[in-house]
């Protein structure tokens, strides 16, 4: 047993590889001989995770990855406990349908991180593509626990179909953010890109940047709400989430909606002084 596996990549990717099943729960029960043997794919050819990576330690529950992983899909995907510390890019479905855990990527990620997700918590200090926490293809609701912190901007539909969990986004949001929200949170310190919280049952959109609410919306009023202290104050604590100090105590306009649904989600928004 080890304090610590450590996977160094071996240079630059020239193809996709899938590796589906690297999470820190099933490494912590497997040695060094073992890790080097799990199966990762190119396609549809089999190979092995030593193939393409040198590694040291086993039988750990903490992983330090290092290099440039653009091109690597599946890392933490479905993970369950421990922990990941990624020195680079990621590519798709990074901590997808994970249910416990932390996954500090110290990079972008690319589409549909944390999907599914329904616990542990994953950040992302870079960007993130499209469908953060949303829902698999085909699925009737998407991240059901948990907490995904992504420190830059994101693509489309992130936070779509959320059941329940935070989505915290500090750059910009692309189009469709919370799309047939069931409940949950999306924070965006961000702009607020085009049709945010359209379908909307429950749940909140937290627009700190500018928000072009819809018109399927309904103004409700003007406050300072409790709850947004707490939970910036939360996001400052725990993952050291910047923001501006009128995000914690301005006021900010409630929007009740998706009317057209109809749905009992609502937008808070922070009204630009």
């Amino acid at each position: 047993m080890s304090d610590l596996v450590q996977l160094t990549l071996r240079g630059d990717m020239a193809e996709r590889i899938e590796v589906e099943g690297l999470t820190a729960d099933r490494v912590a029960a497997l040695s060094q001989a073992e890790i080097a043997k799990l199966p990762v794919f190119v396609g549809a050819r089999r190979a092995q995770l030593g193939d393409f990576f040198d590694i040291t330690g086993g039988r750990s529950a903490r992983i330090r990855i290092d290099g440039d992983l653009s091109r690597i899909d599946g890392v933490a995907a479905g993970m369950t406990a421990g922990e990941m510390l990624i020195f680079g890019n990621v590519g798709a479905r990074a901590g997808a349908g994970m249910a416990g855990g932390w996954v500090d990527v110290r990079g972008d990620a690319g589409d549909d991180a944390g999907m599914a997700m329904s616990g542990g918590a994953l950040r992302i200090t870079g960007n993130a593509g499209d469908r953060v926490g949303s829902a698999a293809p085909g699925a009737s609701k998407g991240m059901t626990g948990g907490e995904i912190i992504v420190g830059g901007f994101a693509g489309a539909d992130v936070a779509a179909r959320v059941r329940r969990g935070l989505v915290v986004i500090g750059g910009d949001v692309g189009a469709n953010a919370a799309r047939a929200m069931i409940a949950g949170t999306l924070v965006a310190i961000g702009r607020t890109g085009p049709n945010p919280g359209r379908g909307s049952k429950r749940g909140t959109i937290v627009a700190a940047g500018g928000i072009e609410v819809p018109v399927t919306y309904r103004y409700a009023c003007t406050f300072q709400p409790t709850y947004i202290r707490l939970l910036f104050t939360y996001l400052r604590r725990q993952y050291g989430v910047f923001f501006r100090d009128e995000v914690l105590d301005g006021p900010y306009r409630r929007h009740c909606g998706d009317t057209g649904d109809p749905g009992k989600g609502e937008i808070l928004e922070l009204l630009q002084l």
